[in-house]
């Protein structure tokens, strides 16, 4: 449910966007009356017209119904999501908030001599790895890239890629993706 701090923190984000209420429902692709009713507090929106108007304004549904005290969010160490493959060679913990749209960072470690396979995502996806420790090779559509300590790499995402760990150490890295969003 949106209660009328939404509906104020929509109606401020549109007045200092300069947008009418006609711009925004375009926008957002819903009535005016409905983001009219929304921003008085008059009913109660589904989650998808909540969604379309973060959407219109380039924010997450969390950005646009949290407060500002609540901004700041902890992931303690011990409610992290952590996946391995299951000969062990792969391990990973998703570092960021489970409420992030279209963002997912990862720090992962491969065992010395593992390979790990990516995944493609969607088109338009950026992938972006950072080299925390030690050394790796990044496989792409037929090229492949050695990195090492402190070396990053931006590619494409929606493109099957590799890691591969030719070194007899363990490597750690830091992966951010960044989802191509259509409307």
């Amino acid at each position: 449910m949106v209660n009328n701090l939404a509906g104020m923190r929509i109606r401020q984000l549109r007045s200092q966007r300069k947008l009418t209420q006609q711009a925004l429902a375009d926008m957002a692709e819903i009535p005016r009356a409905t983001l009219a009713t929304v921003e008085k507090d008059d009913a109660n929106p589904s989650l998808a017209v909540v969604y379309k108007i973060a959407r219109a304004l380039g924010l997450s549904i969390d950005q646009l119904l949290v407060t500002e005290r609540e901004r700041i969010q902890v992931v303690p160490a011990d409610q992290m999501r952590w996946v391995e493959t299951a000969d062990g060679r792969y391990r990973a913990v998703v570092v960021s908030p489970g409420n992030a749209l279209h963002f997912f960072q990862q720090i992962f470690s491969l065992q010395a001599g593992a390979v790990y396979e990516g995944r493609p995502h969607p088109p338009g996806s950026e992938e972006y790895l950072h080299v925390l420790e030690g050394a790796l090779e990044l496989e792409l559509a037929g090229e492949c890239k050695r990195l090492v300590k402190g070396d990053s790499a931006r590619f494409g995402g929606n493109v099957l890629h590799q890691y591969r760990n030719p070194t007899e150490q363990t490597v750690r890295c830091l992966v951010t993706i960044l989802e191509a969003v259509g409307k």
